[in-house]
């Protein structure tokens, strides 16, 4: 029976083109075998792909063609085992599917043995399990010179969101690029605690930064934003956070706050997640025939016209529309004036009060800096031990985990103290004016800052009725700063009669500077 034969050549990305490795001199030298033992060649495919498995786009197209008898052969030749597979257990599959579609597997330089023989099967299944090995070593070379890179502080891999790849004097070196400021802008904003992640992921999008949802998860969890690459755990090697070569983005303090909000170390605000700008009061009102939830929604006219209504949510038929009530909840929050005397009263009696606390501050700073040093220098000897053969790996991680916890943990409280003093300036500063001009603050926030000064001045639900509105409570510090609110019960400090007034006592919310955009 005179032979026909497939030859396959193949190369991968990641290697040497020349010196025996490029398609064309396989191809050549497969062609020059086969005119030597005249074997007619009936197709040639040729694949630029990994051989770790089968999964290439020219040897899938083969096995199809001869299953379909679009190819008629009875020989399989490729020039070496390692252009057909690095994989013991994938070849050995492999072949058996060729033989069932009638082939006879042979490679041109070394493995060919007659495999009638039993004998024969050991070199040959060795000949295939070299490339296997070969490939093994060559990845876990790889490996371990990507972990000494970072060992020594370089990133490895594709540059992370907003830094780039700058080629200096033969050395490559990762620095921030012009997405880096959203990046930083990402951390601030989720200190804040008024977003979700995702908020802030697509206000990001919209301003330039490409981040999937599980990219951006990852980003705001990853400790390279200050300075530092993370090492993961591997074999017998434990879990590392090194010091980088490259520049941070942003401040520790801030990467640990975040972390200490992700983590539920630190409270976070409620966020409300259905927002629009035209239904600021969504989520705020009470409906006044049967106590429930209000909501709001659009309604098309019949000439195309979108208007919006606050509406109940039990199917009650209360409803109104939203601009009226929107426009008399505006008129509402201009009526809480606080005279000029009674602020500035109020300002220096915080500031004195701050003032007396300052010493204890200092004080407790200097408590903390020696609790750190302490930690410090334990987590030190515990590296030492380690390095020394005195404990295993599992004991070194779990104390290791545990000092940079509490270490982080001090760090965050002292950064707190440290910025008190200038935060209290900017606080006051910030809160006294957005107290004198509330109004103008609501009217030009967007609608996720309206919903948290809402949030503030009033802890329970509002009833609109008669285009006025009426709560049980407001925010304790402006029921002590104002001395009539909105005509809903006279004086300050006076317990009002079911709806007709305001309770004395309301939760301790206050109006922060977080409010800022």
């Amino acid at each position: 029976m005179s032979k026909k034969a497939v030859i396959y050549t193949r190369v991968s990305t990641d290697e040497q083109k020349e010196n025996g490795f490029s398609l064309q001199d396989q191809e050549a030298r497969l062609r020059r075998y086969c005119q030597r033992e005249d074997i007619e060649v009936v197709a040639h495919y040729q694949d630029d792909h990994s051989a770790k498995n089968f999964k290439r786009p020219a040897f899938q197209e083969m096995l199809t063609n001869l299953k379909e008898n679009r190819v008629s052969a009875n020989l399989f030749l490729c020039i070496r085992m390692d252009r057909f597979s690095r994989n013991l257990q994938e070849s050995l599959k492999m072949i058996q599917v060729l033989t069932k579609l009638g082939l006879e597997f042979k490679v041109v330089e070394g493995g060919n043995f007659d495999l009638e023989t039993p004998e024969n099967l050991i070199p040959f299944i060795l000949n295939m399990l070299l490339p296997q090995v070969e490939n093994e070593r060559r990845g876990l070379n790889t490996k371990r010179g990507m972990r000494q890179a970072q060992r020594e502080g370089r990133w490895t891999g594709t540059a992370p969101n907003g830094y780039k790849w700058y080629r200096e004097n033969d050395k490559s070196l990762l620095i921030p690029n012009e997405k880096a400021k959203l990046v930083g802008l990402a951390f601030e904003e989720f200190a804040k605690g008024i977003y979700t992640l995702e908020e802030i992921r697509r206000k990001l999008v919209k301003k330039g930064l490409k981040c999937s949802r599980s990219q951006f998860s990852r980003l705001i969890r990853n400790p390279v934003y200050i300075g530092k690459i993370k090492i993961e755990r591997w074999k017998d090697e434990p879990e590392e956070i090194v010091n980088g070569l490259h520049e941070p983005l942003i401040k520790e303090e801030l990467f640990y706050e975040v972390q200490n909000i992700l983590e539920g170390r630190a409270k976070k605000t409620k966020v409300r997640m259905s927002r629009d700008e035209k239904l600021p009061l969504r989520g705020f009102l009470q409906c006044k025939i049967c106590g429930g939830n209000m909501t709001g929604s659009a309604s098309r006219s019949r000439t195309g016209t979108r208007h919006y209504y606050y509406h109940c949510q039990k199917g009650c038929k209360e409803r109104f529309r939203a601009d009226e009530a929107n426009n008399q909840f505006f008129n509402y929050i201009k009526s809480f004036k606080i005279q000029d005397e009674v602020l500035s009263l109020y300002y220096h009696i915080i500031e004195d009060v701050f003032n007396q606390d300052d010493a204890e501050r200092i004080s407790e700073m200097r408590s903390l800096k020696s609790k750190i040093k302490k930690l410090e220098e334990m987590q030190n000897n515990v590296e030492d031990k380690y390095f020394e053969g005195q404990i295993d790996t599992e004991t070194y991680c779990n104390a290791k985990k545990r000092y940079a916890a509490r270490i982080n943990k001090l760090v965050v409280k002292n950064t707190e103290l440290e910025n008190h003093e200038s935060n209290f300036i900017r606080y006051m500063n910030y809160g006294f004016s957005l107290l004198k001009d509330l109004d103008e603050y609501y009217l030009k926030a967007n609608v996720e800052v309206k919903q948290k000064l809402i949030s503030s001045i009033f802890p329970e639900k509002l009833i609109y009725e008669d285009k006025k509105y009426r709560t049980s409570q407001i925010n304790e510090a402006l029921s002590l700063l104002t001395s009539n609110i909105n005509n809903l019960g006279g004086a300050k400090n006076k317990k009002a009669i079911g709806y007709d007034g305001l309770l004395h006592k309301a939760s301790p919310r206050g109006v922060e500077p977080l409010l800022q955009e």
